[in-house]
């Protein structure tokens, strides 16, 4: 019987994801200094996003 291996949460550069929102990076940058978006720092100081994150909050946005 196989087991199922944890799989990394795929992140996003910040340029991606703004894309992915249509948005502006710049915004981004400011939605987490709000706190409205959470981003997840790397080891050289570089803010990414996880890709679910993203996507909830694309969902939320352009929800009709």
């Amino acid at each position: 019987m196989a087991t199922a291996t944890p799989t990394k949460p795929k992140v996003l550069r910040r340029a991606e994801a703004a894309e992915r929102l249509g948005v502006h990076p710049n915004t981004l940058a400011g939605w987490v200094q709000r706190g409205w978006l959470k981003g997840v720092k790397m080891p050289g100081g570089e803010t990414r996003f996880r890709e679910e994150d993203i996507d909830e909050l694309r969902e939320r946005i352009y929800a009709e």
